[in-house]
């Protein structure tokens, strides 16, 4: 997941930020613009290409001041090969900044996060107990859900709960087991 805003922040997997150049977004959102001219807002693969039903869509888009262009792209990390070559060529240009704003960048933070909670019946890990304050999202009861959350509980969440990108398996006081990660939102989130 990569987000760069006209203000030259860039943000990768709600992790890591970089601050680029108004040259560097410039080039980008018109290189962007050229790869996505012309797309379908869900593009298809070339014929003969075999479908995989269960694998996620990847999304393009691009902000050019006159709306946003967004591309859904299903299946494009197991059939990158099925795809127009501009998409692919969009897909390598973000992939390519993502890494450089994880490798080169410094920790993205800010006071909201998203906290997504699931029960499970049967934890496949040992679980521990939920640490007090730890606010849940109100739809757990339903299984799963997930809330925003800002100011001290967001940052009780991040204190209390790890924040890797896994799911982390707790005992509720009521002997419930749930799984719980978090990340950081953006700031257009």
């Amino acid at each position: 997941m990569l987000a760069v805003y006209a203000d030259g922040r860039a943000i990768a997997n709600a992790a890591h930020e970089l601050r680029l150049s108004p040259a560097e977004v410039k080039t980008l959102v018109e290189a962007l613009n050229h790869d996505l001219a012309g797309q379908p807002a869900t593009a298809s693969p070339r014929p003969g290409t075999p479908r995989i039903y269960d694998a996620p869509a990847t999304v393009l888009g691009v902000h050019s001041g006159s709306g946003m262009r967004e591309v859904h792209v299903p299946s494009m990390e197991q059939a990158a090969a099925g795809y127009d070559a501009e998409l692919v060529t969009a897909r390598d240009r973000l992939a390519r900044l993502a890494d450089r704003v994880t490798t080169q960048g410094g920790n993205y933070s800010t006071d909201r996060v998203r906290l997504s909670a699931e029960q499970v019946t049967v934890p496949a890990t040992p679980a521990k107990r939920l640490p007090g304050g730890v606010p849940l999202p109100p739809e757990t009861q339903a299984r799963s859900g997930s809330k925003d959350y800002k100011g001290n509980k967001a940052r009780t969440i991040t204190r209390l709960i790890p924040g890797d990108g896994s799911w982390h398996v707790y005992r509720t006081s009521t002997g419930e087991h749930i799984a719980l990660s978090w990340r950081y939102l953006l700031p257009h989130e």
